[in-house]
């Protein structure tokens, strides 16, 4: 075999080689992680009166739909309770979309 061919032959493994390595890390094949799904959810909450308006980026073990949407909601009332230790806690969700992976 020539020098060439031989050259030729190492650039297309490598090239092959990087195709499969990229296609294992986007689908996950050898480690078997569930796919998460990443939301970017923009909420105005009202504590003692006082509100605000803010967006925070939220994983999510499945595509969101309106059950996820009130256990987030509840979930998210209940922190602020806790982190704000009162009981006058407003919580609603402006908008949410999806981000890319």
């Amino acid at each position: 075999m020539s020098t060439w061919a031989l050259i030729g032959l190492s650039i297309a493994l490598l090239i092959a080689g990087f195709n499969i390595g990229y296609d294992c890390r986007h689908k996950k094949v050898f480690f078997n992680r569930n796919k998460k799904y990443r939301y970017w959810v923009s909420c105005l909450y009202t504590v003692n009166g006082f509100s605000s308006v803010g967006g925070w980026a939220f994983d999510f073990d499945s595509e969101m739909n309106s059950s996820q949407l009130k256990i987030f909601r509840e979930k998210q009332i209940e922190n602020l309770k806790n982190q704000f230790k009162t009981t006058d806690v407003e919580f609603e969700i402006i908008d949410f979309k999806r981000l890319k992976d």
